[in-house]
């Protein structure tokens, strides 16, 4: 079977941006930081609404890189923001992201219908794009970006394996032995904008979120040992991502990435947890 570039580019972005998010998934997932990556993600609303405006503007600014750079930004912005304002517990942890979150939501859409009322007609604006991704808009950028933040995200995760694995399974006692738990914190929230920013073009700013959570989430229902999950979520990722692709490349109907795979992680998910649901020991009569 033979696939064209376009065909092979979409394989290759999407094993790309899965081994970015599932190296993620594994310290989102036993961090408890899911809701972060929620709010993160759909971030990028503020970020693309942004960008948008800014080259209408500045027609200079009217790049891919550049609006992807200006929705980094802006993700990691209201990342950070979510920290500071959580910092001295007046507000907990999920009300902020729910207010950063809808927030974020609503000044992208906000900023959007600004574009279009201007005379904006970018094909960027479209909803469903912007939520569940499209192939059709994938290029070469997005597979330099792609190979770029997998080379930054894994040597990141390298240099620093054992601060993150340690702050990731006792944070406090981290910090009494010297790691500087603010710093490697930092460094996570600034690795999920970069892998949002990186991926959301082809499976959207909704779709992301589980592509960071369910590779992490599955693997760690299979092994014990972190190594084993980190595997694990990779390899879950990465297997998904191949899978899902080759349908859509080979499909006759025009279907969005995002959902196809989000729903193979899901169904894999699904029969992980039912094969260690049922093989648990049962206790007493049950």
């Amino acid at each position: 079977m033979q696939f064209e570039w376009w065909e092979l580019r979409i394989i290759l972005v999407g094993v790309l941006i899965a081994i970015s998010c599932s190296l993620l998934s594994v310290y989102i997932v036993l961090r408890r930081m899911a809701m972060i990556s929620e709010g993160v993600s759909h971030a990028g609303f503020g970020g693309m609404g942004i960008a948008l405006l800014l080259g209408l503007f500045l027609p200079a600014m009217a790049s891919d890189g550049i609006e992807q750079a200006v929705t980094g930004v802006f993700c990691l912005v209201t990342a950070l923001g979510i920290g500071y304002i959580t910092k001295n517990r007046h507000v907990s942890h999920d009300s902020a992201i729910g207010i950063f979150l809808v927030a974020a939501m609503a000044l992208g859409m906000i900023f959007i219908a600004f574009y279009r009322a201007l005379g904006g007609n970018s094909p960027k604006t479209n909803l469903e794009s912007l939520l569940f991704g499209q192939f059709a808009a994938v290029n070469d950028l997005d597979l330099i970006m792609a190979g770029a933040g997998v080379l930054v995200i894994s040597t990141l995760v390298g240099l620093f394996y054992n601060e993150m694995l340690y702050t990731t399974l006792d944070e406090d006692m981290a910090r009494v032995n010297g790691v500087k738990v603010k710093w490697i914190n930092a460094l996570l929230l600034i690795l999920i904008s970069l892998v949002i920013v990186v991926g959301v073009r082809m499976v959207g700013f909704l779709m992301i979120t589980a592509m960071t959570i369910i590779p992490g989430a599955t693997a760690s229902m299979l092994s014990r040992r972190f190594g084993g999950v980190m595997l694990l979520s990779l390899a879950i990722g990465v297997l998904t991502s191949v899978g899902g692709l080759f349908l859509i490349v080979k499909s006759p109907w025009n279907l969005s990435p995002g959902p196809v795979l989000v729903l193979l992680m899901f169904t894999v998910f699904i029969v992980v947890w039912i094969i260690r649901h049922n093989a648990r020991p049962k206790l007493g009569n049950d």
